[in-house]
């Protein structure tokens, strides 16, 4: 009988190849949304694996999946970022910064690399599986229990904006690690819907930080062109009122975290 990690893994390996066989089809924000979520989960269980094991040992799928990841996570971001401008109608800054050519040069290149990801996933899934399939599952039980205890500990009144992005990193992997577990019955983890949308309204404001570090890169606030200035300094003020408002909703959040036990 396969134990809960080994049919997380499984259906992970499914969703993976399908998620990324729908990218290479329609190059759309939903397939990469979800191709990345997959990788997430993916690496959730390497990230695991390298407490069980000596790193060295899952170092290799470690790096391949961090690759394809991270190239990922470019497009990603684009997405975001012209999401945002096409939502506020900040066309000027949009055409002389961020172009939806661009975009599509960046699709290209990753459906045109999708076979090499195959291969690569492919070598991810297998060596990742044979420590998978003979890993005890009270070590994944375990690792919960040390998740469980550092995410508590961490969601505090006060807690630095500089901890926040790891702090979602933790309680995503949380989250994942939930799902490797025997459980009693199907009842949901009782701390879960607190979690999610702490996390969410963690990436919601990483989002816009995102956004406003890139326009700073870019330096568009040095831009003569005037229908670019005038898009500036409304975007600028918009992006400020919504870290604001992210800002107060996460630190309540934080004040506020339930007593849970999860055993």
């Amino acid at each position: 009988m396969q134990t809960p990690l080994e049919k997380y893994f499984a259906q992970r390996v499914k969703n993976l190849f399908n998620n990324l066989h729908d990218f290479e089809l329609n190059g759309d924000d939903v397939s990469m949304h979800d191709l990345r979520v997959e990788m997430k989960k993916l690496r959730s269980i390497i990230k695991f694996l390298r407490k069980v094991y000596p790193k060295q040992k899952v170092k290799k799928p470690d790096h391949l999946l961090r690759s394809i990841f991270e190239e990922a996570g470019e497009i990603r971001e684009y997405q975001i970022l012209q999401q945002w401008l096409q939502k506020n109608q900040f066309t000027a800054i949009e055409k002389a910064y961020f172009p939806p050519e661009r975009m599509q040069v960046m699709i290209q290149r990753f459906r045109a690399n999708a076979n090499n990801y195959k291969i690569d996933l492919k070598e991810v899934i297998e060596h990742t599986g044979n420590f998978v399939h003979s890993t005890n599952e009270i070590l994944a039980e375990q690792y919960f229990v040390e998740l469980n205890a550092k995410a508590s500990k961490m969601c505090r009144r006060n807690l630095l904006t500089a901890d926040w992005h790891e702090l979602r990193k933790l309680i995503k992997q949380r989250m994942y690690a939930y799902s490797w577990l025997k459980h009693e019955d199907d009842k949901d983890d009782p701390i879960f819907p607190y979690y999610n949308k702490l996390q969410e309204q963690i990436g919601q404001w990483h989002d816009l930080e995102m956004i406003k570090d890139i326009f700073s890169q870019k330096q568009i606030y040095l831009s003569q062109e005037l229908e670019v200035q005038k898009d500036f300094g409304q975007a600028w003020d918009k992006l400020i009122t919504g870290l604001k408002q992210k800002e107060k909703q996460v630190e309540e959040m934080l004040s506020k975290q339930p007593v849970v036990n999860v055993e």
